[in-house]
This record gives structure tokens, C-alpha cells and sequence, in this order.
């Protein structure tokens, strides 16, 4: 039986990087903005939004990296989309569910031409599996949504030769080291479930499931964990006579991730997420 309120699955077209971009360039590195000023110049950048908690600690932090260093920002917005569902494991995400699947799917082909009708039809089937109750659906549009993000990366994950070719994907060569400590911490508490500073025991799986978030090729696994281990404080690696084990002394400090156990926190990200349509 369907559930009343059925949540939006649709990974919305708004919030991609065209609209964004216009928007982060009128703001000014290190300049503090109010509530009304955020929610003046997103609305002069066409997205319609509400709420009090439009420009949290987190988007501050996120304003400055795009000033300093845009291709951190993209790796930063792609985790937060491909975390989101992962880390609150709430319907109310499903978008995000969405985003993440989309990425997994590819990732999981990669290197391949990419059809965007037949990736859509796969997870429309997937979909209605993990989430019986409900009635989930979303459109083509909301896929290419999400290849907007996957193009933007640096590398990017998927390229055109030319604007009427098919897109491809190829596994990344590299990430941003804080990019690749996120992955991490997502595998070692949201999976594992371990407490920081236990030694989590790399193997296949792991790696897997670390370079899959990173959109990261599993060969550059272990040149990527030791950059991270010489980039981000707080990241250990711990070669013993029985193999590698990474360790991580606390939440990532460099960064303000959404807490979705905190409820307000939630409700004001719902705020922000319901403020346009595809």
C-alpha cells in the first residue's frame, strides 16, 4: 500500500552548476552575507527558496572554497549529494538516493559510452525495490541532473567529445585529498560503524567502496590514501606485518557536515532542498 506524502525523488535541475555558478560569483570571499541577502541574490539568480537556515556554517564554508579553490568545491558538492541519503538513511532524501545510484551504476560500467534513457529505466525499476511503500518516480531530467555535477570534477567523470556525442565515463585518476578523507570517514562510521581512532583493516571491499564515492579509479587507491595521510590531519595510515589499516582520529575538523541526527538541522537542509522545481 502507497504511504500518504509521498517524498520527491526527483534530483532537481535547478541546483546545478549553471545556477550556481552565477550565484557564488557576485559573493565575496570572507564577507559575512545576511539571511536576507543570501535569499535575495539566489532569488536574482533564479532559485526560488525559504527558510532561516539558508546560509548555514557549512554553506559559508562552502561560499570561501569556491573562492579559493573551485575544483574542492565540486568534490565537495558531489560528496554532500552522493553522502546525503547514506548518512541520514531518511526517506525525505530519496533525491539523494538517486544521485548516489546514478554514480554507483556508472562507476560500476566505467570506462563506457553512457545511454541516459536506459541508466533512467534501470534505476525507475530499482528504485520501487528499495523503497516499497511508496510510490517513487522520477524523470530523464533528474539523471541528467546529476551528470551536470559528474561533468564539472576535476578530472571530470564524464566528458563529450562534442556536444552532440554520447556521454562517457572513465574512473577517475585523482581526487582532492579532502575528497578522498570524506570517502573514507563515510566507509569507516557510517558503514563499519567503528569508533574514531580504531584501526579499520583495508581490503577489497573497502577500496571499492571508497573509490566508488570518489568516482576514483581502484588503482590510484593507495597513492590517494597516502597524499591524504600527508594533506589531511588526522588521517593515519598503519602498515603492520598483516596489512594496512587507516585510522581516523575525529570527525573531519575542516569542515561542518550536516548532523542528521539532530533534528532542526534536518528540517532546515528540507527547507533549503524545497525551494524549486525541476
Amino acid at each position: 500500500m502507497t504511504q500518504k506524502g509521498n517524498p520527491s525523488f526527483q534530483f532537481r535541475n535547478q541546483v546545478s552548476p549553471r545556477y550556481v555558478e552565477p550565484l557564488l560569483l557576485q559573493l565575496q570571499y570572507d564577507q559575512w552575507y545576511s539571511t536576507a541577502q543570501f535569499i535575495g541574490l539566489l532569488r536574482s539568480s533564479g532559485l526560488n527558496v525559504k527558510g532561516n537556515g539558508i546560509l548555514t556554517e557549512l554553506g559559508k564554508q562552502l561560499v570561501d572554497t569556491y573562492s579559493t579553490n573551485s575544483e574542492l568545491f565540486y568534490d565537495l558538492m558531489h560528496f554532500l549529494f552522493y553522502s546525503t541519503y547514506h548518512r541520514s538513511n531518511d526517506v525525505r532524501r530519496g533525491r539523494f538516493w538517486l544521485y548516489a545510484s546514478v554514480c554507483d551504476r556508472l562507476w560500476q560500467e566505467a570506462p563506457a559510452p553512457t545511454d541516459k534513457s536506459a541508466l533512467t529505466n534501470r534505476l525507475q525499476i530499482e528504485i520501487r525495490a528499495a523503497f516499497p511503500g511508496y510510490d517513487p518516480s522520477f524523470s530523464e531530467i533528474s539523471v541528467g541532473g546529476v551528470f551536470s555535477w559528474l561533468q564539472t570534477l576535476v578530472p571530470p567523470f564524464l566528458s563529450k567529445q562534442d556536444p552532440k556525442s554520447q556521454w562517457y565515463s572513465t574512473r577517475r585518476s585523482y581526487c582532492t585529498p579532502q575528497l578522498f578523507h570524506l570517502a573514507t570517514a563515510l566507509i569507516y562510521t557510517t558503514v563499519e560503524g567503528l569508533q574514531y581512532g580504531a584501526s579499520l583493516a583495508i581490503n577489497e571491499q573497502h577500496i571499492e567502496a571508497i573509490c566508488k564515492a570518489c568516482l576514483l579509479d581502484t588503482e590510484h587507491f593507495w597513492n590517494m590514501a597516502d597524499l591524504t595521510q600527508m594533506t589531511v590531519k588526522g588521517y593515519e595510515m598503519r602498515r603492520g606485518q598483516w596489512g594496512t589499516s587507516v585510522a581516523l582520529e575525529g570527525p573531519p575538523a575542516w569542515i561542518t557536515l550536516p548532523d542528521f541526527s539532530n533534528e532542526k538541522a534536518q528540517e532546515n537542509i528540507s527547507e533549503f532542498e524545497d525551494g524549486g522545481e525541476e
